[in-house]
């Protein structure tokens, strides 16, 4: 049975559809949520924003809405295509919302995803793009018999492509009416205020605030927006996704009448609206014979809470159970970071030349399966990101609102408990911290590491001691807490990294080299050869031990036991002895010059 099920295509998952019109007539695998239809259009308030992580099933949702709502506009009241792609779905048991709303509405439903220029020209020209195709499936609006000659002539600038996507004043402000004047024109010609649907709002706004052009590109968004949202009386309902609540940008501040939904959100109404429940991966397996996977897909991709409520993300699901049906032996499949893979911006890495201790100590406490706390900022602006230099509390909540944690125990004053979700996010974590320290070469990693080891090879204490904290504070170990291995292998690791890190500035580097009477820690010459360096650590267990002294018992230590004696050749004019003490991210540094063999400085 599951054979014959996995050879017929129309019964596959279509992962990233976000097309319901195309899932239900290609005859896909679909998750029915269609019972949250009537709660997210009949609520109190004119204006719904949802914000939940990226690949969570925002774009469909809205597609579900847009084709259960929208109205015949060649025959008003001709509901049979709703019927055709409805039939089946829990939708259909609310006759009363059927018959109110089913095909009874103008829509107008504009998405935001891929309005990312690289300079403010370039994303009003992706904008300007967006809104002409919008307005070209309304191209008949021009000929109606209701709209006026002023009304048409109006319109007709919004079929103009090159105006729209110009750059120019004029052609900004036409970008600016676009929303608030194709609702009206609906409106007026149909008779039905207008349901107004924009997906992944915030797209621009992020792309803006990285790119430099944020306070050009917000004033764009915030008037198409917010003319539409606050002062427009042709629409009965606009819906608005995206990650993150701009707060700042115009877009709803004075918007009374809102309904603000989120990660954090304490309604039932909608907490599972968008994700897929446990019973519905369940059935989802089941239906292709692959029970036994779930609790593989649970520890991949479950995780989420919503309002105490279990989510799996429903891209990464999709992703895995498709792979499944690819492969003749299901069980030699394993599970991917599919979700890693859907955005061109790395948070984590992006933050790490910015971390301060505090944020390396949390890191390192969700990578080993803690908790942390984090105080939430729902109020957080795009226009407060600046480019490389997000502040410490930035960091954390956009962390928050884009899928990377997710809520465990909310407190009080906005500090509540998070995690890491499930072992895809724990792998992303990995991986970027990884790449980021095993390509340092372009990153202020690399630069950090290059300054330490000159300040090594020029014997300068204070300053070596200054930049090897620097790069410890925003050091993020990625080794197994449970290890019983000794601290001083821990930090070993970590040098080993920076020296990794500095390449090509140094030569002849080795680790546990074998000199004198014992092994030295750490050995390496100058790129010359002149200079070379023997270094001992020491960890500081006892907390009242002055790291200074136990720097200098490690400068001892290679006099003691004659590591520098390996490091003498024809070429070498001074080998620098380097003791290196560490307790928690706190470090000293003392040196010890040899000149000549046998004598020291």
């Amino acid at each position: 049975m599951k054979a014959e099920k996995q050879n017929q295509s129309k019964l596959l998952p279509r992962p990233g559809e976000e097309n319901f019109k195309a899932l239900r007539e290609g005859g896909y695998y679909y998750v029915d949520k269609t019972q949250y239809l009537k709660p997210m259009f009949s609520g109190t308030k004119l204006c719904l924003l949802m914000l939940r992580p990226r690949r969570f099933g925002k774009s469909l949702t809205l597609s579900t809405l847009r084709h259960f709502l929208e109205m015949n506009y060649e025959d008003p009241g001709d509901i049979s295509a709703q019927q055709k792609l409805f039939k089946g779905l829990k939708v259909t048991e609310d006759r009363e919302f059927c018959q109110n709303h089913m095909g009874q509405h103008p829509v107008v439903m504009l998405t935001l995803k891929g309005v990312d220029g690289l300079d403010f020209r370039n994303a009003c020209d992706l904008l300007g793009e967006r809104v002409w195709n919008l307005t070209n499936s309304f191209e008949w609006l021009k000929d109606s018999p209701r709209l006026n000659d002023g009304e048409k002539k109006s319109f007709n600038k919004l079929l103009d492509e090159d105006l729209l996507c110009s750059g120019t004043e004029a052609g900004i402000k036409t970008l600016q009416t676009s929303l608030s004047k194709l609702c009206g024109f609906l409106y007026k010609h149909c008779g039905r205020k207008t349901v107004l649907l924009i997906d992944e709002y915030d797209v621009p706004l992020q792309k803006a605030a990285t790119g430099g052009f944020y306070l050009q590109m917000s004033k764009v968004v915030g008037a198409m927006l917010g003319e539409i949202l606050k002062s427009n009386d042709s629409i009965c309902k606009g819906i608005v996704t995206g990650c993150l609540r701009a707060t700042k940008e115009g877009i709803f501040t004075g918007l009374n009448n809102l309904t603000v939904d989120t990660v954090l959100t304490q309604s039932d109404s909608l907490c599972t609206a968008i994700g897929f429940t446990p019973d519905e991966v369940k059935a989802m397996l089941g239906y292709y014979g692959f029970e036994d996977f779930y609790e593989k897909t649970k520890n991949w991709y479950d995780g989420y809470s919503i309002n105490g409520r279990e989510l799996f993300c429903p891209w990464d699901v999709s992703c895995y159970v498709e792979a499944l049906c690819d492969k003749q032996d299901p069980s030699t499949v394993k599970p991917k970071a599919y979700w890693n893979n859907t955005s061109n911006t790395n948070i984590v890495t992006e933050y790490m030349p910015y971390l301060k201790p505090h944020d390396s100590d949390r890191i390192e406490d969700l990578i080993s399966g803690k908790n942390v706390s984090i105080k939430v900022d729902e109020g957080m602006s795009y226009g407060d990101l600046k480019l490389h230099n997000w502040t410490s509390a930035q960091f954390w909540n956009i962390l928050v609102y884009t899928g990377y944690l997710t809520l465990v125990k909310a407190g009080d004053e906005d500090v509540h408990e998070f995690r890491i979700p499930n072992a895809e996010i724990l792998w992303c974590f990995r991986k970027n911290i990884s790449e980021y320290y095993n390509t340092p070469s372009t990153n202020e990693y690399g630069i950090l590491a290059k300054n330490f080891i000159d300040q090594i090879l020029s014997a300068n204490a204070e300053y070596a001691t200054k930049s090897l904290r620097s790069l410890l504070a925003g050091f993020v170990s990625l080794r197994d807490s449970a290890t019983k291995a000794p601290r001083e292998n821990f930090y070993h690791g970590f040098l080993n990294g920076i020296f990794a890190a500095a390449g090509q500035n140094i030569s002849d580097y080795r680790s546990q080299r074998e000199s004198g009477s014992g092994y030295a820690d750490i050995t390496f010459r100058s790129v010359g050869g002149t200079e070379a360096v023997a270094i001992e650590l020491k960890y500081a267990s006892d907390e009242k031990r002055q790291l200074s002294d136990l720097a200098v018992s490690a400068v001892a230590q290679i006099d003691e036991k004659g590591y520098a004696k390996a490091l003498w050749n024809e070429g070498t004019r001074k080998v620098i002895e380097c003791g290196i003490a560490f307790r928690g991210r706190e470090c000293s540094i003392t040196f010890k010059e040899q000149t000549m063999k046998g004598k020291s400085s």
